[in-house]
């Protein structure tokens, strides 16, 4: 994300936070640049599963190995564009380079696995092919990104599955998005529909330009579409939420994470939701660690003053529920904001009773 430092008090509130989630591996940095020997150190207290990023070249991964984590990621420009612009190199030098380097970190005495990017704007006969070199070198995954973000679900889906069927058994698939194109979830979960084993995610999208698929929608999305979510579920909201508070970064407006996601005041919806939650929920938010709140005010019908009192087991007549929903009425524009649902439950049964 553009403009964020990340200090090694800040990484290791980070770091809590994952392992309080209980994520399958941590990328902790690019060592070549960043050595972060400090996190890495952390990262391991915690019982957390390192990995280190390299570019395909050597001094990379020996930069890699020198701070021992757990696996080492391989990254190599896979779509023709990056391999003449970025990279300057022919497909076969990159898989030559792929090779030499995957083998280097294996060789290193670490777990190594590489990410082939740009791949949903290359070529599917060079993706399998790179996905054939990792697995023939001694890597255990590849990870394909999509990553300028300018592919949709069904390009995702194709980019997966000729990867998938080519190598599913013998190394794992990771899928990686971006949300240039605001699709970055979806596309994460088309990856996984079409036989990726995991996907990368950063908790609220912090990520490079627009940001990654972010973490706590895909778990969420994933777990109610009956996913196998290895994640600690009921943890999921508050840790993200500590660790974008401890980047600083706003996550109010945010799916999943923020609290207005959560709030409700309409009349019509909260006259139902005191009945049965799921009327105007799409998945129970204590599932994963967050709070709904139910709001009443002046926009608080009958019906809503009814299902109040209901749930004081009060019995009112419609005089009764007019005479509760004016004094409700009159408390929200006294306070200048809507009441909880205890304290309006609190105003209407008092109107009701006086």
């Amino acid at each position: 994300m553009p403009g964020l430092e990340i200090t090694d008090d800040v990484g290791k509130r980070v770091l809590d936070g994952l392992a309080r989630v209980n994520v399958g591996r941590v990328e902790v940095s690019f060592p070549r640049a960043a050595p972060r020997e400090e996190l890495y150190r952390h990262a391991e207290s915690l019982g957390l599963r390192t990995a280190a990023l390299a570019r395909a070249v050597p001094a990379d991964v020996d930069a890699a190995l020198d701070v021992e984590p757990d696996e080492i990621e391989v990254i190599v420009n896979s779509s023709d564009v990056q391999l003449e612009h970025a990279l300057g190199k022919t497909r076969e030098e990159s898989l030559d380079l792929l090779r030499e380097n995957v083998e280097r970190a294996v060789e290193g005495g670490v777990a190594a696995g590489a990410t082939l990017m740009d791949a949903v704007r290359a070529d599917n006969d060079h993706l399998r092919a790179g996905a054939r070199v990792v697995r023939d070198a001694g890597g255990r995954h590849v990870t394909l990104a999509d990553t300028t973000g300018a592919g949709d679900p069904e390009a995702v889906r194709e980019t997966v599955a000729a990867v998938a069927d080519e190598v599913g058994g013998d190394l794992a698939v990771t899928i990686h998005t971006h949300d240039d194109m605001g699709v970055a979830t979806a596309n994460a979960v088309a990856g996984v529909d079409a036989g990726a084993d995991s996907v990368d995610a950063t908790v609220g999208g912090v990520g490079e330009r627009a940001g990654n698929a972010p973490l706590e929608e895909v778990a969420v999305l994933g777990s109610e579409r009956g996913d196998d979510v290895a994640l600690e579920l009921p943890e999921l909201v508050p840790a993200c939420r500590e660790i974008l508070d401890a980047l600083d970064v706003d996550y109010e407006g945010k799916p999943v994470l923020g609290r207005e996601g959560y709030r409700h005041e309409s009349g019509l919806h909260t006259a139902a939701m005191l009945r049965e939650p799921s009327t105007y929920e799409p998945f129970d938010p204590e599932r994963y660690g967050a709070e709904r709140e139910l709001l009443f005010g002046r926009g608080t019908g009958s019906g809503g003053v009814r299902a109040l009192l209901d749930a004081t087991g009060l019995e009112a007549t419609d005089e009764q529920v007019a005479v509760g929903q004016e004094a409700l009425r009159d408390a929200a524009a006294e306070r200048g904001e809507p009441l909880s649902r205890e304290a309006a439950a609190e105003v209407v049964a008092e109107a009701v009773e006086s």
